[in-house]
């Protein structure tokens, strides 16, 4: 009886072979070319882009198109924009008060301060309403924005537009008018200090 190998006697293993590997390289490299050209296949087109975009438009302004229906008057998408832009109402810009508001976070042990001055863009038509509710609500108007700013993360004074901080505010200014005559928010002279 031939004495069995031992651990030392048998061949070292290889590792898979040339051959075996370039099967592999291939399978891989066909499938994320399929995948490519299936992601391709399913892009739209410029026109389509631009059919879809000029869509929105037409639905923010109540003028909802059929697919294939050329635009509607047959001009050109700049002159449909030119014409929007004479539609539009005129609007103003009314100060909404300048801010300082500093706020301590006992679980961080750190304070914040915030120093801006806001405005509040209303359509020209809405200016002398504004300007009633405006000062008949002026204090209460000044304490939501300073608890809307109080209750901000400091995280969301990181974002170079403050968009979350923009339409909350927007949304406490309205409710303290007692009516949507705000239209957007805007700062000056940002300053956000954490220490």
């Amino acid at each position: 009886m031939p004495p069995e190998p031992t651990s030392a006697d048998a061949p070292p293993k290889r590792g898979p072979s040339a051959k075996t590997l370039l099967k592999g390289a291939a399978c891989v490299s066909v499938i994320v070319l399929l995948e490519a050209g299936a992601a391709l296949a399913l892009l739209p087109t410029a026109e389509d882009t631009q059919r879809t975009a000029q869509q929105l438009a037409d639905a923010a302004h109540g003028e909802l198109q059929k697919e294939g229906d050329p635009p509607s008057g047959g001009a050109p998408p700049a002159a449909e924009n030119a014409h929007d832009a004479e539609v539009l109402p005129e609007t103003h810009e009314a100060s909404l008060g300048s801010y300082h508001v500093v706020s301590f976070n006992p679980s961080t042990g750190t304070s914040t301060a915030i120093d801006f001055e806001l405005f509040g863009v209303v359509h020209a038509d809405d200016e002398a309403e504004f300007a009633e509710r405006y000062l008949v609500h002026e204090k209460r108007l000044n304490e939501q924005v300073t608890i809307a700013i109080r209750s901000m993360q400091p995280s969301d004074f990181s974002d170079p537009g403050l968009g979350l901080i923009k339409r909350v505010i927007l949304e406490k200014v309205n409710r303290a008018l007692g009516k949507s005559l705000v239209r957007e928010a805007i700062f000056s002279d940002f300053a956000f200090m954490e220490r």
